[in-house]
């Protein structure tokens, strides 16, 4: 009986070496077509059913890019450091005194705890909300002023290795431990003529405390959005520039709100002002404060609310569904916080590598810039990927985020791709898409019955996207016959 368990392991040895020799050979054979000849590829597969030992594909150890595939690794270390019942929460607190009369002599802070989704369609629910329990506390009159502590994640909103060009738009919106509106601003402008300028209508919410440069002009009917938002976090002019399409009467742009806490602390305290609470000061952020001064009352505060985000099992849904950035942002940097007190992004790559190394992960090469994707400095190898996704398949919340995962031909970013071939239905994964890279990250259910966790990186190709796609899909086709 040895001698025959034996046999078998030997045979099923060769066979899966000689599968692995063959899925290599024909991953190379498609990487040598245009437009991908000259592209850096790696590709790795690990059964589920196996050790990260297993591990086979093409050019597995190469550190390459990314890109959104990045969400993979926000997401499943949130998923097993925070846990799929986690919440953020956001804390409406006053400090000072409060007199038989009403008088708060102190403050009303609005304590971020990082929520990337407070108030995501508008402030009328959050804040009718927050105005009655500031009235149930007695709450007439306030000497002080509304002050947005959005200090969780430190006060650097974008990581220092994105695109200076991506910091105002909507895509480079960066995370604040007090975010709002998706921290999204929506300009308008009116499109008169081809080659005019493009008149500013509106923007939505308003800016009243930002100067808005308008360089925007109008472009040929069906270029589509090619505008712009130029400015850094926090600043008090923002250019507006490129083009939007002529004969649509008019055209809207997103870009990034500057200062997110800043701007609830400023809605927050004019909505209290007409639900007839009046306020002495002028709004302001802990940050700010830190610059001029005048600092919060550090005596104990009361709690007035407390407001509660999804758990996070509904959050990664559209996080990896839609590629969303500042939901990815927010957990990356919530893992800093739970793992090490420290909500930078320096403080949650540090956090989230230590966790996979003492996991076994070998992390030589592996760079973690962001937790979204967008920055080009970040760089991990298709094992390493792999190996965290084959890792994350033995968690206990794995389902959570397994299932918050597009399927090909079916769902999210995936939709469309593979619809109509072997592969549709059967690869389940995270896109990841920047300028000249295209990539995905998940787990394959192979014809023959075995489950694969994966990685497949196309860097730098040259051509068209719909080449590199259909490319792609063959080599989904290849895991998918294994």
């Amino acid at each position: 009986m040895k001698l025959i368990r034996l046999i078998s392991l030997v045979l099923l040895f060769a066979s899966s070496s000689v599968a692995s020799e063959s899925f290599k050979a024909a991953i190379e054979s498609i990487a040598r077509e245009s437009p991908t000849k000259t592209a850096s590829i790696g590709v790795c597969l690990i059964p589920l059913e196996e050790g990260p030992e297993s591990a086979f594909g093409f050019d597995i150890d190469r550190a390459l890019i990314p890109a959104s595939t990045q969400k993979v690794v926000a997401t499943a270390t949130a998923n097993e450091v925070l846990g799929s019942d986690f919440r953020f929460e956001t804390m409406l607190q006053a400090s000072g005194s409060l007199s038989d009369d009403g008088v708060l002599d102190g403050d009303i802070i609005i304590v971020g705890g990082g929520d990337p989704t407070l108030a995501e369609w508008g402030f009328s629910e959050i804040f009718t909300t927050w105005t009655k329990a500031v009235k149930e506390a007695g709450i007439r009159s306030v000497t002080g002023r509304v002050v947005g502590d959005g200090t969780l994640f430190g006060t650097q909103m974008v990581p220092a290795t994105w695109q200076a060009n991506d910091f105002g738009n909507y895509f480079g919106s960066g995370i604040s431990g007090l975010s709002a509106l998706r921290n999204l601003v929506t300009y308008r402008f009116s499109t008169p003529r081809v080659g005019a300028a493009a008149p500013l209508q509106s923007s939505t919410p308003q800016l009243p405390h930002i100067t808005l440069r308008n360089d925007m002009r109008v472009g040929a009917a069906g270029s589509g959005d090619q505008g712009y938002v130029y400015g850094f976090p926090f600043a008090d002019t923002y250019v507006l520039r490129g083009t939007v399409p002529a004969g649509s009467g008019s055209f809207s742009i997103k870009g990034a709100l500057p200062d997110p806490p800043f701007f609830v602390a400023m809605s927050f305290q004019d909505h209290l002002k007409k639900a007839g609470i009046d306020i002495a000061g002028e709004p302001t952020t802990i940050r700010r404060i830190a610059y001029d001064g005048n600092p919060v009352d550090g005596s104990a505060r009361r709690m007035l609310h407390r407001h509660q985000s999804a758990d996070l099992r509904n959050l990664m849904i559209l996080t990896n569904q839609k590629s969303n950035n500042l939901r990815a942002e927010a957990m990356h940097r919530m893992i800093g916080v739970k793992l090490a007190d420290d909500g930078s992004n320096a403080g949650a790559a540090e956090a989230t590598a230590r966790y996979w190394t003492d996991r076994g992960l070998d992390t030589a090469g592996m760079v973690i810039a962001d937790g979204c994707g967008l920055s080009r400095s970040n760089a991990l190898t298709a094992r390493q990927l792999a190996t965290i996704l084959h890792k994350a398949a033995r968690g206990e919340n794995f389902s959570a985020f397994h299932d918050s995962l597009p399927v090909s031909g079916r769902s999210g970013t995936l939709a469309s791709m593979g619809r109509g071939s072997r592969a549709e239905g059967r690869v389940r994964a995270k896109s990841g898409t920047i300028s000249r890279v295209r990539n995905y990250a998940g787990y394959v259910n192979s014809r023959s019955g075995k489950r694969y966790a994966f990685a497949l990186f196309v860097n730098h190709y040259n051509g068209s996207l719909s080449q590199v796609k259909g490319q792609i899909v063959r080599m989904w086709e290849k895991m998918v016959d294994l």
